[in-house]
């Protein structure tokens, strides 16, 4: 047995004094098989004045002010478009274009395609005391050229396989080594640390070989690149651990950086890989 309010039609299943919407105290008896109004139907309380509907019988209306409302039973397909709920992809479909842009641009910043401040970035080469682009009128870089085209013309005298001269991130790698053993030679107030390997993006199919020497060779005598790059290669060719690393077959690529000290040093930095 239930109890139906007879004003708003809230039904319960105990009798009781008043109603808990509308606060009515009349009831009627409802059987197990008569249809609730709250199961078939919904029950409005509409102005009479300007037809605006309440959930709750609570004069006055909300929108004039007027006092009589009327009670009215709205079945369930009436509002049935003004009630649908909307799914999850209408909902976020305005929002789908702007999330595959950041997901696509996360993948790019995480693979270092897309440079972000903090994230994927190289570490820069410490200053270091000397010259790294220019000494005695020789241009340095040229010098690098020259000395890997010394390298791979001593790799076909022995059908080494030939390399490839890397500049990108092997060259980044190999230019910090090199300034950090200048830097920590000649500058007494320089206090930095060497890098991991796993900070730079190495280019490489095999264990690296790494190693900064210092020929003694007097960069002022020489007058063109090309003479300078000769000399060094010979003398660097009389270690046979350099000669090694020059000449081994499981490396395909090279980096070369020349630095010379204010004293007039020459730093030969190497990698292989």
């Amino acid at each position: 047995m239930k109890w139906r309010c007879t004003w708003c039609g809230r039904e319960y299943d105990t009798d009781v004094s008043s109603c808990g919407t509308c606060g009515r105290e009349t009831f009627e008896t409802v059987s197990e098989e008569t249809s609730s109004p709250f199961e078939g139907s919904s029950i409005v309380w509409a102005c009479t004045n300007c037809g605006r509907e309440h959930v709750k019988h609570s004069p006055p209306c909300s929108r004039c002010g007027n006092h009589a409302l009327e009670k009215r039973s709205i079945d369930d397909g009436e509002y049935a478009d003004e009630i649908s709920v909307p799914s999850y992809l209408a909902v976020g479909k305005p929002y789908l274009a702007g999330a595959v842009i950041v997901i696509v641009l996360v993948g790019l910043i995480i693979t270092g395609v897309v440079p972000f401040p903090g994230i994927n970035e190289t570490p820069t080469p410490p200053n270091a005391p000397g010259d790294s682009d220019e000494s005695a009128g020789l241009d340095l870089r040229s010098v690098e050229f020259e000395l890997f085209e010394r390298f791979e013309a001593e790799r076909g005298t022995v059908d080494a396989s030939e390399r490839t001269l890397n500049g990108g991130e092997n060259g980044v790698y190999i230019e910090y080594l090199t300034k950090h053993r200048v830097a920590q030679q000649y500058d007494e107030q320089y206090d930095g640390s060497m890098p991991g390997t796993s900070e730079f993006d190495l280019r490489c199919e095999s264990q690296p070989t790494v190693g900064v020497v210092t020929p003694g060779v007097d960069i002022s005598t020489f007058e063109d690149e090309s003479a300078f790059a000769d000399t060094v290669a010979e003398e660097l060719f009389t270690d046979d651990s350099f000669r090694d690393a020059v000449l081994s077959g499981s490396s395909n690529e090279e980096a070369i950086r020349v630095h010379v000290g204010p004293d007039g040093t020459v730093f030969i930095g190497y990698l292989a890989c």
